[in-house]
């Protein structure tokens, strides 16, 4: 078993944000951009690979905050690089794609995030990605590839097309790591270098013949995550050695309203001190969402209870909460909660 070293010390608080400034950027394809970003200060990053931060930033008056995988590695402390995919319903995502250039300032939070390979005794892994799931591969594969690794890694990249393959040069270039090896999917398109059609189970056996053998780290969109997670348990894999981390939203067949509306006889009051304002949950109502339908300003981001930007503190009562690791110990001993992944058991009372 290989236990993967230590590159960089974790990261503290989202609470403490740095004013950083674009120093370069990068096309990647037509959609996907990589801004790299440096501290005003002068002082390094600190950060795990494969762990996220918070970015805010202004435009035409206002604010804006979003969450993103750091893609360049820890190794190289002196900047961080954010690859980000123009959404085609992501405001944010389109105005820092379109108009964010060198000289352009942002916020950027300290790191925060579980999937890294730190500290985990594998010995062998697979990574599968898709979309901008690649980016803490990224970093991770940089970190190795600075340190000299021999771990031994295949990496799957999934994409629609060939013109969608996120890094491919790079990637093949870290050839020289001697037990790494590097596969492209392509569901519309094939190449001398990329795999045609939809990863399915037929094909991640055929590209892995020991894939049952490896400890396994996916990310990417939802259905992807899903899909990979069930061929991988079908081959006899334990879910505990399926690392996870997803991009977007949760499956979820409510729309806010429909997850807000109930009665009073269903008994559950929120009170919303600050402002003043009660309202009765629905029974998959979160507190986020409680929040935005009557109006009250919540600073959210991923919306997954990963960043832990919509924290905010339970007063009274209690809740369900369902995060992925988006509040810290001495948070949860203090009384906070994630209002996007939070459902009231009963009456409760927020600090909003």
């Amino acid at each position: 078993m290989n236990l993967v070293p230590s590159f960089a010390s974790i990261g503290a608080s989202l609470d403490s944000s740095q004013l950083c400034v674009c120093t370069s950027r990068i096309q990647e394809t037509n959609d996907v951009v990589t801004l790299v970003f440096e501290r005003m200060d002068g002082r390094a990053f600190k950060h795990l690979a494969g762990q996220f931060v918070t970015v805010r930033f202004s435009w035409n008056g206002e604010g804006f905050s979003r969450v993103f995988t750091i893609a360049s590695p820890p190794t190289r402390p002196e900047s961080i690089s954010l690859t980000i995919k123009a959404a085609k319903d992501g405001r944010a995502t389109r105005i820092l794609h379109d108009h964010f250039r060198e000289g352009a300032t942002v916020e950027i939070s300290e790191a925060g995030g579980g999937f890294t390979l730190e500290r985990r005794a594998f010995g062998k892994a697979i990574f599968l990605c898709a979309g901008s799931g690649i980016t803490p591969f990224m970093s991770m594969l940089r970190s190795l590839d600075d340190a000299g690794s021999n771990l031994d890694i295949c990496f799957i990249q999934c994409a629609r097309t060939q013109d969608d393959v996120l890094f491919e040069d790079e990637l093949h270039r870290f050839a020289r790591m001697p037990n790494l090896r590097v596969e492209t999917v392509c569901s519309q398109a094939a190449g001398p270098r990329v795999a045609s059609g939809r990863l399915d189970l037929a094909k991640l056996v055929k590209l892995v013949p020991d894939v049952a053998e490896r400890t396994a780290f996916l990310c990417g969109p939802t259905a992807f995550m899903e899909a990979m997670r069930r061929h991988l348990l079908e081959l006899g894999i334990p879910a505990g050695d399926i690392i996870e981390e997803a991009f977007g939203a949760l499956a979820s067949g409510a729309t806010k309203s429909s997850a807000c509306e109930a009665t009073p006889s269903d008994g559950r009051n929120i009170s919303f001190l600050r402002s003043g304002v009660n309202r009765v949950a629905g029974a998959s109502a979160t507190i986020l969402d409680l929040a935005e339908a009557a109006g009250i300003p919540v600073e959210t981001s991923c919306r997954m209870g990963v960043c832990g930007t919509c924290k905010v503190r339970l007063l009274d009562g209690e809740v369900d909460l369902n995060d992925m690791g988006g509040l810290s110990d001495m948070e949860r001993q203090d009384g906070f909660i994630l209002a996007c992944c939070s459902t009231p058991r009963g009456d409760v009372t927020v600090d909003l």
